[in-house]
């Protein structure tokens, strides 16, 4: 091991958010930070890597399959939310107990059993990233070529730090407001591959769960949504779309914090006419609890495992706050050309995958983007449209999923789930993922059709 890669060595963690006992990881893990520079100045995004569980952190390494196992990224969104909420919530190696004790239990379903998988925690000013020296307050991204030119910087100086993770397959993955930040990531991956930027990444492709792509459609159906479930009657409905014409006019004017501010006031409002349903996950009338998460990476004790000053702060936030505010425009701004750029490029694997039971980015929203999407030329565009749904089960009664597959892209709907499908869905969306990574064929069965 260099002297480089000991700098950002995790071997251990405190066991629960009382910082009483320890875990050993059982995987090869690094954390701390990847500079960049912005505006002349130092930015610091922070990491959490885990190495697959195929590889055990003492014995002797093979370093040629450490270096062809698959690389995930993985992104949360908000804009705020830090990736290490999806690695404790979600699809992390470990799980943070929803109750009194705050406990560290192992992940049987964690994406890290066959892949590498990083966290990120990302833009400026979420999670333990920060600038150096300076008031986050001048510094905050505007828009996502700042943000992606950041982290692109801040990935190439992980992999100066650890060169043998550059050879690895590499995915760009994650969910919400990453709807944003995946795609546009990965373009600039894409280009400066293109320009021969060393050293070269080994782009392969991207994954976007329950995305947030188009404020227009997606408030819209959120509206719709709410009411077919019988959330909202047609007078709540009525008032809720005159609400919506009132946001479609600012968006078409082009002023933007109208526009967000009546969307966030539409989503507040429609739910409170349900009774204060979750827009993440329809079910259910409260959210999923982060506070265990928060207090853990509050920790002094896990600050100094993860490489980070006592004094920095973990920010936490959902479209809501600093970030957030500074992204805007970026929010009301509709993404869906980019997915069609990207997906044309049919050397890249594309995932789009949704929980059945979000109301915020769910399924109905998807659905309609990729159907509505110029992805190909007219007859692949076609041959999508008409392209007959198959049911992913195993067996013939368990069904995991609704699937679409042509060309390069894969569209999945997951049943009995919200927002958060790793999270709702944990054991399906580990086989997803590392079918979809592997390009393994889903077992799958068509229904009938008329």
């Amino acid at each position: 091991m260099t002297t480089t890669e000991s700098s950002d060595l995790v071997t251990q963690i405190p066991a629960n958010k009382f910082n009483s006992g320890s875990i050993d990881l059982n995987v090869r893990s690094y954390a701390g930070y990847a500079k960049a520079n912005f505006q002349k100045k130092d930015v610091q995004l922070f990491y959490w890597f885990f190495e697959s569980q195929q590889f055990h952190p003492e014995k002797s390494r093979d370093e040629a399959k450490i270096g062809a196992t698959p690389l995930i990224i993985w992104l949360n969104g908000g804009p705020g939310a830090p990736s290490t909420l999806g690695l404790f919530l979600e699809n992390g190696p470990y799980r943070i107990q929803d109750d009194v004790s705050g406990q560290l239990t192992e992940n049987p379903y964690s994406w890290n059993k066959e892949a590498h998988i990083i966290y990120w925690d990302q833009p400026i000013g979420t999670g333990y990233s920060n600038v150096v020296g300076e008031d986050p307050e001048t510094t905050y991204v505007d828009n996502e070529d700042e943000l992606s030119e950041i982290f692109y910087q801040a990935l190439q100086a992980f992999f100066q730090k650890h060169p043998e993770y550059l050879s690895c397959p590499l995915f760009v993955t994650g969910e919400s407001y990453a709807g944003k930040y995946v795609p546009n990531i990965f373009k600039k991956i894409h280009t400066k591959n293109e320009e021969d930027s060393e050293p070269l990444i080994n782009l392969q492709g991207f994954s976007v769960g329950d995305g947030w792509i188009d404020a227009r459609r997606q408030t819209k159906n959120y509206i719709d949504y709410a009411f077919t479930l019988g959330y909202l009657d047609t007078h709540e409905k009525k008032l809720s779309l005159a609400k919506y014409d009132e946001f479609c006019i600012a968006l078409d004017a082009k002023l933007w914090k109208k526009a967000y501010d009546i969307s966030n006031s539409i989503v507040e409002i429609v739910s409170k006419m349900g009774g204060g349903f979750n827009p993440y996950d329809i079910r259910s009338f409260s959210d999923i609890s982060m506070a265990n998460t928060q207090a853990y990476m509050e920790l002094s004790a896990v600050k100094k495992a993860l490489h980070v000053p006592e004094e920095q702060a973990w920010n936490v936030a959902d479209n809501d706050g600093p970030v957030a505010d500074h992204l805007i425009e970026d929010n009301m701004k509709d993404s869906s050309d980019l997915y069609a750029d990207l997906i044309n490029l049919e050397q890249y694997q594309v995932l789009m995958y949704t929980g059945t039971f979000d109301t915020a980015c769910g399924s109905l929203s998807t659905e309609q983007i990729l159907y509505d999407l110029n992805k190909w030329d007219e007859k692949d565009n076609e041959e999508w449209k008409n392209l007959l749904r198959a049911i992913w089960a195993q067996p013939s009664t368990q069904v995991k999923g609704f699937l679409k597959q042509y060309k390069n892209l894969t569209q999945i709907v997951i049943p009995n789930s919200g927002h958060q499908v790793p999270y709702f869905q944990p054991e399906v969306s580990l086989e997803m993922i590392n079918r979809w990574m592997r390009k393994e064929p889903f077992p799958i069965y068509y229904p009938p059709v008329y």
